[in-house]
């Protein structure tokens, strides 16, 4: 093939692929440059790296979008509301967890740091939380 017999496509389908093989070359580099790594006795990062890639794979990588956070006294609001219908019997903890759309945990901590400030709950013997009677919420 003469240089003059050359057309446009044909010119731009080998610089495609001059291109392409060039990504390749760099590539075959980078994984030659890694063994010669584990042969001179890098073997130590060499591992950090694959435990690193290992563990993402584990742990499964992003989940999807998060709930949008509620806004600030939300759940105090729900959790009030809650108590007040439940009257002098109370709810329990898994019960207001359930209503409140949060994790038992989390209510258990909204009572031992939020709740216990508000001064306006009490824990029953049955485990139970009821609200004073006599506090009234104003929000």
């Amino acid at each position: 093939m003469k240089v003059t017999d050359i057309n446009t496509q044909t010119l731009t389908a080998l610089l495609s692929l001059t291109k392409k093989k060039e990504t390749l070359l760099a590539k075959v580099a980078q994984v030659e440059k890694e063994i010669a790594g584990l042969a001179s006795g890098e073997v130590l990062a060499a591992t950090r790296i694959l435990r690193a890639k290992s563990i993402k794979k584990r742990r499964g990588g992003a989940k999807g979008p998060k709930k949008p956070r509620s806004p600030k006294g939300f759940m105090q609001e729900q959790i009030i509301k809650i108590l007040q219908a439940a009257g002098e019997v109370g709810a329990g903890v898994k019960e207001l967890a359930q209503k409140v759309e949060k994790p038992v945990a989390q209510v258990h901590v909204w009572f031992s740091t939020t709740g216990k400030k508000l001064g306006q709950f009490q824990k029953l013997e049955s485990g139970n939380w009821r609200i004073l009677s006599g506090t009234n919420h104003q929000g």
